[in-house]
């Protein structure tokens, strides 16, 4: 268990399990009390007790720090920085989002991000699931209210929008606009100046954010890109297959090493150095469900007929 703002807000609010309790109770300095109401000004009653400890306890040391007196004073400053960022985010009506199992619930309004080599699934409070590629973020209130359900998107996640005909789902991102009543589709931004989206059931609206008359509707199979010189383009494509990242599968189909290895490296959080140049030009078709790098290299370098060796988070092809 570790102590976090998310764990300490719990605990301010009395949600806390019994051993959450005695383990933050534990934790704190044992006469700073938290364990009350959350508001601005306890945060700021609670940092300055903290503070006022910390100098008495330097003060009765002025010549030297004590390792007890360090690890207590480490201990007050850690303590210190977490209630200042419960102060900012209660003051600024945001909280980080609580975490069960692979789910994360938002509270209030939050942000949720990915990192490199991560996936996560978020659950809304109308229904609605999104599946979270890595390097991501999501923007999304507590509870939607009014006659909208708006969220924001940076990077790449796919949507199953829960059905509701008297409030339309809008998903912005920095350049388009998606609206929806309920339906399933991916939205990927990580190519720089583009956004493209892929239906996987229903219908969309799929437009440029600031331009609402340049806006396509697609089905199921559609695939539209809006490019760096704002026009949208469609296609038919096969959207289970291109959309698989979220079930953790990995399908290329007719692709070269190099396009391979730009989809692993964020995927494994992994650099791939090939040392001959020609082996890039090599195509694959290939299909995992869920593999480890190690796997995935080993049918790779039977079919390419190249070695490989695997340090650390560093693939080397030869």
């Amino acid at each position: 268990m570790k102590v976090t703002p998310e764990l300490l807000k719990k605990y301010a609010e009395g949600k806390c399990t019994e051993a959450e309790k005695e383990f933050i109770e534990n934790w704190l300095p044992g006469d700073v009390d938290i364990a009350s109401e959350l508001s601005e000004e306890k945060v700021k009653h609670a940092t300055a007790q903290m503070w006022q400890e910390i100098t008495a306890d330097i003060d009765d040391n002025p010549t030297s720090v004590t390792i007890p007196l360090y690890k207590r004073v480490m201990r007050y400053a850690a303590a210190v920085i977490i209630l200042f960022t419960i102060g900012f985010f209660t003051h600024n009506y945001l909280t980080a989002p609580v975490e069960q199992g692979d789910l994360a619930y938002f509270e209030d309004y939050s942000s949720i991000h990915t990192q490199r080599g991560q996936k996560r699934t978020v659950k809304l409070s109308d229904g609605s699931t999104i599946r979270m590629n890595y390097e991501t973020e999501i923007k999304a209130p507590e509870k939607f209210e009014g006659d909208q359900r708006v969220v924001y998107l940076t990077g790449q996640a796919h949507f199953d929008v829960a059905r509701d005909t008297e409030r339309p789902f809008i998903i912005y991102t920095k350049d388009t606009k998606t609206q929806v009543l309920g339906t399933s589709f991916d939205i990927n931004t990580k190519n720089e100046g583009e956004t493209r989206i892929i239906v996987t059931s229903g219908e969309v609206a799929f437009s440029e954010k600031n331009q609402q008359d340049n806006l396509v509707t697609l089905t199921l199979n559609d695939r539209a890109v809006l490019g760096a010189d704002r026009n949208i383009t469609t296609d038919e494509v096969d959207a289970l297959a291109l959309t698989a990242w979220k079930d953790n599968q990995l399908i290329f189909e007719d692709q070269s090493l190099a396009e391979i290895i730009e989809t692993i490296e964020p995927w494994y959080n992994v650099t791939v150095d090939v040392s001959e140049e020609q082996r890039l030009d090599k195509h694959y078709t290939l299909s995992f469900d869920d593999p480890n790098i190690e796997l995935l290299m080993e049918q790779m370098s039977f079919l390419g007929e190249f070695q490989y060796e695997i340090e650390g988070d560093q693939i080397i092809i030869y």
